[in-house]
């Protein structure tokens, strides 16, 4: 049971845009270990740029 809450929490975080870091860096870790983690703030600023578009540019904006 603890697994499925788990995996309900994440998505339902994830749906409303709070990503998940930790899984984050535990998929880093296990995928892609030659390659640098992002800190917990440069994670959440990328994850925020790319639902909202902002950087690179363009405008933040939600609609």
């Amino acid at each position: 049971m603890t697994g499925w809450y788990t995996l309900l929490a994440q998505t339902l975080l994830g749906m409303i845009g709070f990503p998940d870091y930790p899984a984050y860096v535990a998929h880093r870790r296990q995928h892609h270990p030659e390659q640098p983690i992002l800190s917990e703030a440069e994670f959440m600023r990328v994850r925020q740029e790319a639902r909202y578009g902002g950087g690179k540019g363009h405008s933040v904006r939600c609609c």
